[in-house]
């Protein structure tokens, strides 16, 4: 009865306030590039603010010190966007700043007090060390924005994969480790949390470009798709960028394909049903982002769509 509650709670109208800014890993996704709290590519890590999530009904359900410590990996994976994407810091400053962050996740209590990178780290450390949880996962997600501020582009499909395996796969493994999931499941968890970055990197591809002067998808997909990265300035996409855009989302397809299943392997029924409806809300976004143009700004799926993923997830959340 309280799993059914909880999931009438998550639909009231308030529901409609899906937020386009935000992503933290499993059940609510973290901030993808771009996504600092002044970032030029206009996200803001909500999440350690107010609790918002990309998946609205699955987060609200979750049990408060999960959805708590969910907080938490958001506002790690905020910091560090905010210091790799910060359009005004020279990359000598940003690279310092994060080896503020390097020596906080080292255990360097008193490092850094004034960072809110380095705190972020801490929290994380901590949080970590109270589960028995491998602290390996922050380096990784270190090492990808690390990355960021030298690199801009990617030539092929294996080179980007490579930057979610370390970006968005850490999110993915903390995130399911933390609800208690079992290690059977972690491959799926990974494959969910890098098939959501991919749906941001489609949503953000315009802003990422324009302010960033970055380009996650692949070189080689413009290529074979007679386009051109210069083209993500204009107004609207042309028939070559969107043939580039559906290539991203088919991966990602794939990937959510890959991560199927994945609630069965959580303890309780409650987180079951969490995930299920976390799993049907990104397949909802997907299509959704299929029909969109990017450039003419994220398209996110309507009520109806989100609600009738959240009932089939809820359903299959209960029923396994």
């Amino acid at each position: 009865m309280q799993v059914l509650w909880s999931l009438c709670w998550a639909m009231i109208p308030e529901y409609t306030a899906f937020h386009v800014d935000t992503k933290v890993s499993i059940m609510s996704a973290a901030p993808g590039p771009g996504s600092g709290a002044q970032s030029a590519a206009g996200h803001g890590p909500d999440i350690g603010a107010n609790g918002a999530s990309l998946f609205p009904a699955a987060f609200r359900i979750l049990p408060a010190e999960l959805a708590d410590s969910y907080r938490i990996l958001g506002d790690y994976a905020g910091a560090l966007r905010a210091v790799a994407d910060h359009p005004a810091l020279e990359p000598s400053r940003k690279e310092a700043r994060l080896k503020a962050v390097a020596r906080a996740i080292e255990g360097a209590d008193g490092f850094g007090a004034e960072d809110a990178a380095a705190r972020a780290a801490l929290t994380l450390r901590h949080l970590l060390q109270s589960r028995d949880l491998d602290i390996r996962d922050p380096w990784q997600m270190l090492q990808a924005v690390g990355q960021d501020i030298r690199k801009t582009a990617y030539p092929d499909w294996s080179d980007l994969l490579a930057w979610c395996r370390f970006w968005a796969a850490p999110l993915g493994r903390m995130a399911f480790s933390l609800a208690g999931g079992s290690e059977a499941g972690l491959g799926r968890a990974e494959s969910f949390a890098i098939a959501v970055e991919l749906l941001h990197l489609v949503e953000q591809a315009p802003a990422q470009h324009k302010w960033l002067g970055r380009v996650y998808l692949p070189a080689r997909w413009f290529k074979e798709a007679e386009s051109d990265a210069s083209e993500l300035a204009g107004a609207r996409a042309t028939a070559g960028l969107n043939r580039v855009f559906a290539r991203a989302i088919d991966e990602a397809g794939r990937l959510l394909a890959a991560s199927g299943g994945l609630h069965r392997h959580l303890p309780t029924r409650r987180l079951r049903v969490a995930m299920a409806i976390a799993q049907g809300e990104a397949h909802a976004w997907a299509r959704s982002l299929a029909g969109a143009d990017p450039l003419r700004g994220a398209k996110r799926p309507d009520r109806t769509a989100r609600l009738m993923a959240s009932v089939v997830g809820a359903l299959r959340g209960l029923a396994s």
